[in-house]
């Protein structure tokens, strides 16, 4: 049997990427492979180097790092060969140009969207290269026609003893002053927390934890292990269950949320779900002291990246 040829492209993403990968290769008779749009990362040789791709973007309207990324792609992309199948995540990220070469080497070309158009505009205007685009963000289905799918669960676990009773990752950008007073409002009950903010540099916060490095999925899934709520602050201009929502639902965590579309997900339960109100929060006791409400294994099921594929591959 001719085995099915599949090819991912996608950034990295800390790793949550790797995983389609990953599933669509546990399949018999699929022979999938993965690029990385970032990896491996572009790197000045010099400071003339650095120099000279600022005088050819401000003067000659070209980048360097889309040139390496372009060039890099399409050899990939030519050694690889002919797919029956590629599927690209974050394709406003490569020009048009670039799409074109990738839409030749194969027979089905299918994206996803895992962030708005209304936060990456371009991603509307480049629907039409694609026989399919699939999208986490119901408005985005509802007005450009799109393909409504969620994110997945990459990782699982069942683990009822906790270090800390809130966690929450992120990196720092609108969302700190809002973590920052959520800190303190769960400082204030005498509840236990690790709010962690990675910055790439140090930084004063009163709250919150500041980080240096980044943690990678793996390290994430350790530390959500530790925990028994996933915090979350929700992107204004974004509607799509995150990552966070899935790392909730696959280590069996409670989760608070400022995602109010939560509620219409088969796997929302109000004992393991709260929406938070961005302007007045409030935490009830009974929330986190009681046990985490099991989600029944058929909605739970097609959540798991390993069913998530199959719709969209037709495996």
């Amino acid at each position: 049997m001719t085995n099915r040829r599949i090819l991912v492209i996608a950034p990295y993403a800390f790793g949550y990427t790797f995983h389609i990968a990953r599933a669509l290769n546990d399949y018999p008779g699929v022979n999938a492979s993965i690029l990385y749009v970032d990896r491996p990362a572009f790197a000045y040789r010099n400071f003339m180097h650095k120099a000279s791709n600022f005088i050819s973007k401000t003067f000659l309207g070209k980048n360097l790092k889309k040139t390496f990324v372009s060039q890099r792609l399409k050899a990939n992309i030519s050694e690889l060969g002919k797919q029956d199948t590629i599927f690209i995540i974050r394709p406003d990220m490569l020009d048009d140009e670039l799409l074109g070469f990738i839409k030749g080497y194969t027979n089905k070309f299918l994206a996803y969207y895992y962030d708005s158009t209304r936060r990456f505009p371009r991603k509307a205007e480049i629907g039409s290269f694609f026989d399919t685009v699939y999208s986490y963000d119901k408005e985005d289905v509802a007005k450009f026609g799109f393909q409504f799918l969620t994110n997945y669960i990459y990782d699982e676990s069942d683990r009822s003893e906790y270090e800390y009773q809130f966690f929450n990752i992120s990196t720092f950008d609108f969302r700190f002053p809002a973590l920052e007073k959520l800190a303190a409002y769960i400082k204030q009950q005498a509840w236990t927390y690790k709010i962690l903010v990675y910055n790439g540099s140090d930084m004063p916060a009163t709250n919150v934890e500041i980080i240096t490095e980044q943690f990678s999925i793996e390290d994430v899934s350790e530390k959500i292990k530790n925990c028994k709520i996933l915090l979350e602050i929700q992107r204004s201009d974004q509607i799509g269950l995150s990552f966070r929502c899935m790392e909730a639902l696959g280590h069996r965590k409670k989760l608070i949320t400022t995602n109010k579309d939560i509620v219409n997900y088969d796997f929302y339960d109000s004992q393991n779900i709260l929406v938070l109100d961005e302007n007045n929060y409030h935490i009830p006791s009974e929330f986190v002291n009681s046990p985490y409400a099991e989600v029944t294994e058929s909605v739970l099921s097609k959540y798991r990246v390993e069913n998530w594929v199959r719709p969209i591959f037709n495996l």
